[in-house]
């Protein structure tokens, strides 16, 4: 995810020679932050942004050195600030690309996916936003299969209701397969009372002899 690293002075000088005020600042907490130091790297470029919001570099570093000191959140909101302000594409491209980065991080793919194209409108030829872009895209992916697996299989579930049917059928099957055994039955109850019957009376005559 490159670009997550430190702007120096250097790279846009003519910004810092009209904010002599936060100069000093800034070059506090690139010296913070070359030591790894990013909190108090942040408080510096905090000071530099306080005394003048419209400073895009203070506000970049200082995105950089929050998302390093793990404040993403935070650091997503000072990037959004940094490309408004930047004076180039080149820097409004890489703080939307890095504010991109910091949205991946929290998993707002949605977002990053946005962040990664607003960068490439900026600069089509940024390698690095294309491979972020393509991994965000990806991964979105991976994340919503569960749920079109999930609806695919309500859907044959739906499909398959009809097929119920045959069990109501089965179950009357069964019904009618009882009345008829019930119905045996009592035929059977009645030849037997019959049997019997004529057995009582084939008694009776022999009595007679």
């Amino acid at each position: 995810m490159g670009k997550i690293a430190l702007t120096t002075l250097f790279a846009i000088v003519t910004i810092v020679a009209n904010c002599q005020q936060e100069k000093p600042l800034v070059i506090k907490g690139n010296e913070l932050y070359k030591r790894q130091q990013y909190d108090k790297a942040a408080e510096e470029y905090q000071k530099a942004t306080d005394l003048n919001d419209k400073n895009p570099l203070a506000m970049y570093n200082l995105g950089n050195a929050l998302y390093k000191g793990k404040k993403t959140e935070a650091a997503e909101k000072v990037y959004s600030s940094a490309a408004d302000n930047a004076k180039d594409a080149t820097g409004k491209s890489r703080a939307v690309y890095n504010k991109g980065v910091a949205l991946t991080r929290q998993q707002k793919l949605q977002e990053s996916i946005s962040a990664y194209k607003d960068a490439l409108r900026l600069i089509p030829t940024d390698e690095e936003a294309r491979q972020n872009l393509q991994k965000a895209l990806n991964e979105l992916k991976k994340q919503q299969q569960p749920k079109e697996d999930k609806k695919k299989q309500d859907k044959d579930n739906q499909k398959q209701k009809p097929n119920d049917q045959p069990k109501n059928k089965s179950k009357l099957n069964q019904k009618q397969a009882e009345q008829m055994l019930n119905s045996l039955r009592q035929e059977e109850k009645k030849l037997q009372q019959g049997i019997q019957k004529k057995n009582n009376t084939g008694g009776a005559n022999s009595k007679d002899w």
